[in-house]
């Protein structure tokens, strides 16, 4: 898909969006609310793949889940062991966001967001740009 000017400020605008929520999940780690680090993150996350995506097709993604889709897209350009580490992370999308038993375990939180900010600022802005 040739990325004419509206189809790269909204691309641009997923990506931008994406940052945003990586910070805000950042502050919230620092502040030791996980679920909220979480939540966050893991939207952060999605933003960015919907970034990436946009550069391929014209689809509105209305789902969270959209690691397969990405995968099909960019397995090659990421690898598979990056691809199921972020099905991994979108399949907790429900976890940080309502009570639970399970308690998030904030080494976990820790690395999932370290991982996200390392694919969103290294990976999916070479992939949007």
């Amino acid at each position: 898909m040739g990325k004419d000017k509206t189809s790269a400020k909204k691309i641009q605008d997923y990506y931008d969006l994406s940052l945003n929520y990586l910070e805000s999940a950042k502050i919230s780690l620092k502040k030791q609310l996980f679920e909220p680090a979480m939540f966050s993150a893991i939207h952060a996350l999605e933003l960015s793949l919907k970034a990436a995506l946009l550069t391929k097709t014209d689809e509105a993604w209305k789902t969270h889940n959209i690691g397969g889709q990405f995968g099909k897209y960019f397995m090659d350009d990421i690898g598979d062991k990056t691809c199921r580490r972020i099905n991994v992370i979108i399949s907790r999308y429900n976890l940080p966001r309502y009570p639970s038993q399970k308690e998030l375990d904030s080494e976990e939180v820790e690395g999932d967001i370290c991982f996200i900010e390392d694919f969103i600022k290294n990976q999916i802005v070479a992939l949007v740009k």
